[in-house]
């Protein structure tokens, strides 16, 4: 597998795209677990496990991790597990896939990695933005909706249909059987449109006077996993920030 022209320094990042949390998928649950936090400086990458994770009996390092278990790494370039879910500026696909995620061809791999969530077919890490905040702090972050191979016909097809730009909705989903907690996406119609990834429920719950728009919808050419990308935006809780409490804690 090729490493594309990530082994330099980072250029600084906007707050808000400065950490992404790493998420794990079940074996049993086939949810997401959140499992730690790599983070972007302007001089270096870091990655902490959360305590959470590292107190689950079936906890396994991430490859090349391993010394993460007693406390922070630090690098100038990007981990190799996580560069290597960077599209590869030699795929035939590569202009393509940064379209469909809202991007210009040469997108820094940070921002690939925001965007795209990192995934490669048949794998189990997925990265989320994890925007840092204080209380009260204005936060505005994209993600993919999940599921969309879920959704009917019909639903699919108004993903097709809508514009940068539009407004939607969340929707809790209290008949999920998997999750009750869990939101879906919707348009001022109802139609489904995808769920919010749930390892950031709570952060999305938690924001304040928040507005969700369509930041980039997408044909079946894409594959499901690209299909609708929204941006949510709102004001933290005014006494904390996003991301903070015992659960979010990193050795």
């Amino acid at each position: 597998m090729t490493i594309e022209a990530v082994d330099r320094a980072p250029d600084a990042a906007p707050p808000a795209l400065s950490r992404l949390l790493v998420t794990l998928r079940d074996p049993q649950t086939r949810q997401y677990v959140p499992t730690g936090f790599l983070q972007q400086a302007s001089d270096h990458y870091s990655f902490a496990y959360l305590r959470s994770a590292l107190e689950r009996p079936d906890f396994r390092p991430l490859p090349g991790l391993a010394h993460a278990r007693d406390g922070m790494m630090r690098a100038a370039s990007i981990f190799p597990v996580f560069a290597e879910r960077v599209v590869s500026s030699r795929r035939p696909d590569r202009a393509a896939s940064m379209t469909a995620l809202g991007l210009p061809v040469g997108a820094a791999p940070f921002e690939v990695l925001a965007r795209s969530h990192g995934q490669r077919v048949g794998d189990t890490i997925e990265l989320l933005p994890a925007p840092v905040s204080g209380p009260g702090d204005f936060v505005s972050f994209p993600f993919l909706t999940h599921g969309v191979r879920h959704l009917e016909q019909q639903e699919q097809d108004r993903i097709a249909e809508l514009r940068t730009g539009d407004e939607l909705r969340l929707v809790r989903d209290t008949e999920n059987l998997v999750n009750p907690q869990a939101f879906l996406v919707a348009d001022h119609g109802d139609t489904r449109l995808g769920w919010v990834p749930d390892p950031i429920i709570s952060v999305v719950e938690a924001l304040t006077d928040h507005r969700l728009i369509v930041e980039r919808a997408n044909g079946p050419e894409v594959g499901f996993h690209f299909r609708l990308l929204v941006t949510i935006s709102g004001t933290a809780p005014l006494d904390r920030g996003l991301f903070t409490g015992p659960e979010w804690d990193t050795r």
